[in-house]
């Protein structure tokens, strides 16, 4: 049996360092006497650039350059000055386990080190640093001037100790001058959000129009009219699905209901208006701009950070259409923009559940709001795996590089081995919607009204979700080919269960078991080795076969479709299927 891995390094920290090899690899060399030192220098010096970089806006050339790492560095392994007088300050740990936090004593040497800076001490420091003395008592001769003194690290936590010396060191320096210097511990979770957020989408910023529109201000901002079918197609076609990122779904293409709004806008255009329930935008600020109008008849709004959370389909069903079409079919909807800039921070998904929830929306679809599965797609997507949340018409198909959470969830509910384990695999088998369930949204009696916690908890990684589904397809397409040239002993009983039976609707059984006498899901790699498949193509042979042996050795009166369906058989088999496995050991 393979044993689960518990020293893997998380997948944040591989695909950063993978970047910091890709920008800082010709640029920066590590020092050391041996290669493992010199891996570790090397990344000690890029965390520090790559931060400066994304954090602090310098150039890659000016990061590099503010190094002082080295002998006589007092703890401090950089040191920049940016465009507004502010003075950076980082010490860079390298962690290789991508867990724990810098030792005591560096972070005390560090504070001392930044203690020394402050009294500009000089000479205790290297001549890297003595080098940048002229511009550094310049910056700090400014009334500008601010201090950020950073702890970077590829650790995950910081413990109170090391808090207790940088609040003494912020004490020392802020009595006088309020906020002038501020310390940070930039974690692997930290240095994950830099990551990503260089690669997200842009916010989308827009000038509206709104007719006999109307607003209100409490207890948050809103305005609401009618706007042009035109402004919306021309912002579906300038960002797409961009447009709808926080919505729970994307625009799904020529379904009944989408046709429907096609046909409105192609015929009945004038009455779209009175035919569709309109579009709710959330935004970052939302300010009128122009000549006031005090009848409200029109009003010009400039609106930032915009996304539609409730009107996808509207908006792609309009989108379908070019600019001409909407010259001579004039067309409006009902359009709601709600601004967060004073809202709670949950208070945009809770419009957004709200919103949806008035509409026939998959249980599914909610999940495409949780902070967790936006993180495991972003993270995936950076290792070159796409994980759909949200379905749309132009979906890639599933590949060896790309699976959607309807993929995962099925699978997923397979490695459930707690109470209610059999109900997780049922569903599996027969009613996937199920495993959606939320607090909240399904009925507290029901066995999986907490279903999807189960299946997506804190604790779940991107790599565990990725090689669980890896799993699934290769013992999923391994058990259907069984099933399809598995032939039964001549002198079989009519009233027994066929193997092909057996093993089509026992497939689910069968992969419950290979997680937990198998766990692959545990491992290291993101992907699957070849040594890996080839265990676990062995082990979903014997376990077919151990399966045929079991179910066929009693009579159940019934279809072996209903069977895989009883909690009780499920059981049954699954007790005498682990018991026949031991046996052949």
């Amino acid at each position: 049996m393979a044993a689960s891995n518990t020293n893997t390094r998380p997948l944040e920290l591989e695909l950063l360092c993978s970047k910091l090899e890709a920008d800082f690899g010709a640029l920066i060399s590590g020092i050391g006497d041996t290669p493992a030192k010199r891996r570790s220098n090397f990344f000690t010096q890029a965390l520090a650039a790559f931060v400066l970089c994304e954090a602090a806006g310098a150039s890659p050339a000016e990061a590099i350059e503010a190094s002082i790492d080295g002998q006589h560095d007092h703890g401090i392994d950089s040191v920049w000055i940016d465009s507004n007088y502010t003075i950076w300050l980082l010490q860079s740990k390298y962690i290789d386990a991508g867990k724990g936090e810098p030792d005591l004593g560096d972070v005390s040497k560090f504070c001392d080190g930044v203690r020394d800076f402050m009294a500009q001490r000089w000479h205790r420091f290297n001549d890297r640093l003595q080098a940048k003395s002229a511009a550094l008592e310049q910056a700090m001769a400014h009334k500008l001037c601010e201090f950020k003194v950073l702890l970077v690290h590829t650790g995950t936590a910081i413990n109170d100790d090391r808090r207790a010396l940088f609040a003494d060191l912020e004490a020392s320096y802020n009595r006088t001058a309020p906020g002038s210097l501020k310390c940070s511990a930039y974690g692997l979770t930290t240095l994950h959000d830099l990551h990503t957020a260089g690669q997200s989408t842009s916010k989308i910023n827009a000038n509206i129009e709104l007719a006999d529109f109307g607003q209100t201000d409490h207890p948050y901002r809103a305005f609401y009219g009618r706007l042009a079918a035109s402004q919306l197609a021309q912002l579906w076609h300038t960002h797409q699905d961009a447009l709808v990122e926080r919505n729970i779904r994307r625009f799904k293409g020529s379904t009944s209901v989408n046709q429907g709004l096609g046909q409105t806008l192609a015929n009945e255009a004038e009455h779209f208006f009175y035919f569709n329930n309109g579009v709710t935008f959330l935004c970052d600020a939302i300010k009128p701009v122009g000549l006031r109008d005090t009848t409200r008849s029109k009003g010009a709004f400039r609106v930032e950070g915009l996304s539609i959370i409730n009107g996808a389909q509207t908006a792609g069903a309009i989108g379908r259409h070019d600019a001409a079409h909407f010259d001579a079919n004039p067309a409006e909807v009902m359009a709601t923009f709600i601004c967060l800039d004073n809202a709670p921070d949950t208070f945009g998904e809770q419009v957004t559940q709200y919103r949806n929830r008035q509409n026939a929306v998959d249980l599914q679809d909610f999940a495409s709001l949780d902070e967790r599965q936006i993180h495991w797609r972003q993270l995936l997507k950076m290792a070159g795996i796409d994980y759909i949340l949200k379905h749309g018409e132009d979906d890639l198909p599933a590949s060896d590089t790309c699976f959607s959470i309807s993929d995962a969830a099925p699978f997923l509910a397979c490695t459930i081995t707690a109470n209610h384990w059999a109900d997780f695999l049922i569903a599996a088998k027969s009613d996937q919607k199920k495993l959606f369930g939320r607090t909240g949204l399904v009925a507290s009696t029901h066995a999986l009204h907490n279903a999807y916690e189960k299946l997506f908890p804190d604790s779940l990684t991107a790599r565990k979700i990725w090689r669980t589904v890896q799993i699934g397809r290769l013992v999923r397409q391994q058990m259907l080919g069984r099933s399809k040239t598995e032939a039964d002993p001549g002198n079989l009983g009519a009233e027994y269960l066929q193997s092909k039976e057996i093993l089509r609707h026992g497939m689910w059984l069968v992969l419950h078991v290979v997680f937990i006498r198998w766990p692959l899901q545990n491992g290291s790699g993101l992907q699957l080795s070849a040594a890996e498949m080839s265990e676990l193509s062995i082990a979903v042979d014997q376990l077919a076969q151990s399966l045929v042996q079991v179910v066929q050795a009693q009579v159940w009166g019934k279809q072996a479709e209903s069977v895989f369906k009883n909690r009780s058989d499920c059981q049954n088999i699954k007790d005498r299927l682990i018991v026949a496995l031991g046996q052949r050991k």
